[in-house]
């Protein structure tokens, strides 16, 4: 099965959701805190922040950023289509 790893933020119900439906499927992940601020509107920086950053190829402006082994899925929006059509099945074996 492929590792998966899941930037998220306490704050984020989709980050929750996307948490929640690998939790369920007994899917092992690995999740990594982002911090938010949310008087600035930005992701606070931080060593887990500018890795989230590098992998997904520059700054992003929401989480879940969602990871299956080394391809880079994206938000739970991208997860949730994956869901409908039956394609996450393969990408996680």
């Amino acid at each position: 099965m492929n590792n998966v790893d899941i930037y998220y933020s306490q704050t984020c119900d989709l980050c929750t959701e996307a948490i929640l439906f690998f939790y369920r499927r007994g899917v092992t992940f690995t999740a990594y805190a982002i911090e938010y601020d949310e008087d600035s509107d930005t992701f606070i920086d931080s060593e887990t922040t500018r890795e989230m950053y590098r992998r997904c190829g520059g700054e992003v402006e929401f989480v879940p950023q969602i990871f299956i082994g080394q391809r880079y899925i994206g938000g739970w929006r991208k997860l949730e289509s994956l869901i409908e059509s039956g394609e996450i099945d393969r990408l996680l074996n």
